[in-house]
């Protein structure tokens, strides 16, 4: 696989539950979200002005996508819901991923990304309060897996793991 057709097969909406465990304090939570991702091109003016913001040219660009998402998590009221633009500058194979945090279009973190001997899509972000990795693979075309580890300087870690089903549309 390659960050072009993984993008492809990301494309579409998604229910998702996800399983919190804060490893410092054995807390659990879990939460569902349905999670809607749509391939954009490179020359999408949002595209853009993040690979301008990040000194980049948009030639490079091998991939882009808007993903939404709409979501509850168990023991907060408030819904978590916003939107992030991904764009993966680099080979299909390995490269950098930009991202926005939220729906306030700010460059969040970039991370690198690559592909291990399964073909599983595997990030990692490295930023001065925190190190997330994340592992994504495809069980089939319409499931898709995902473990995240969140490891913070003190010491203390999140590690998540999310099922995500392919919503299908009904024909009429």
């Amino acid at each position: 696989m390659n960050i072009a057709e993984f993008f492809q097969q990301s494309a579409g909406r998604w229910s998702s539950i996800k399983s919190n465990h804060h490893v410092d304090t054995t807390q659990q939570q879990s939460g569902r979200s349905t999670i809607e991702m749509e391939l954009l091109d490179a020359n999408n003016p949002a595209v853009a002005e993040l690979c301008s913001k990040q000194g980049l040219n948009v030639s490079g660009v091998a991939a882009a996508a808007q993903v939404k998402w709409d979501g509850t998590m168990e023991g907060i009221t408030k819904k978590d819901s916003g939107s992030s633009l991904l764009v993966a500058i680099g080979t299909p194979e390995q490269g950098q991923l930009l991202r926005t945090i939220g729906n306030f279009g700010t460059a969040a973190p970039s991370g690198t990304y690559r592909f291990g001997d399964g073909g599983e899509f595997m990030l990692t972000v490295e930023d001065k309060d925190f190190v997330t990795s994340e592992r994504i693979w495809f069980e089939s075309e319409n499931v898709r897996m995902r473990h995240t580890k969140v490891q913070y300087p003190n010491g203390k870690s999140i590690v998540s793991f999310c099922s995500e089903v392919r919503l299908m549309t009904s024909k009429s």
